[in-house]
């Protein structure tokens, strides 16, 4: 198991849950934390800045994952408002 340190850069924020609202949670940063605050599996889904799907991915309830943004400006988006995204750096 490797180790891994997150160094916050921005504030934690509830991702929005439509295309149209994606957030890049940081316009400095390449990697986010997303954490799924409620009792259910979410749908993170990934946009570029035109809000084009790139892909998704679930998240089970009470689960942490850390994903890498290809260009700084892409965006997110949930299907559950219990999910919430903060901007910053992996370092291992």
């Amino acid at each position: 198991m490797a180790y891994l340190s997150y160094q916050v850069a921005d504030d934690e924020a509830a991702c929005p849950t439509t295309a149209e609202t994606a957030h890049s949670f940081g316009t400095r940063t390449h990697h986010v934390r997303f954490m799924n605050d409620g009792a259910t599996t979410a749908t993170i889904y990934y946009v570029n800045s035109e809000r084009e799907p790139i892909g998704s991915i679930r998240l089970k309830a009470g689960d942490t994952m850390y994903m890498h943004k290809r260009r700084i400006f892409h965006k997110f988006y949930a299907s559950s408002a219990d999910v919430f995204g903060c901007g910053g750096y992996c370092i291992r």
